[in-house]
């Protein structure tokens, strides 16, 4: 379960740009966040979840 980022809920102030703004729908990480295709989740959680969300590795 993903954590609660909302900038309510945590104080913090909004970020509009940089690795602030964006985190993983996932686990809430804020590092090595997946953009593309609006995937939105870190690196870690994308290894995890690839198959089922239909990618598959080329070799």
């Amino acid at each position: 379960m993903a954590k609660d980022r909302s900038y309510e809920f945590t104080g913090r102030k909004k970020h509009d740009f940089g690795r602030g703004s964006r985190w993983c729908k996932r686990c809430g990480d804020y590092t090595a966040v997946i953009q593309k295709y609006d995937l939105m989740l870190c690196r870690r959680c994308f290894r995890e979840v690839a198959v089922s969300l239909g990618f598959r590795k080329n070799q």
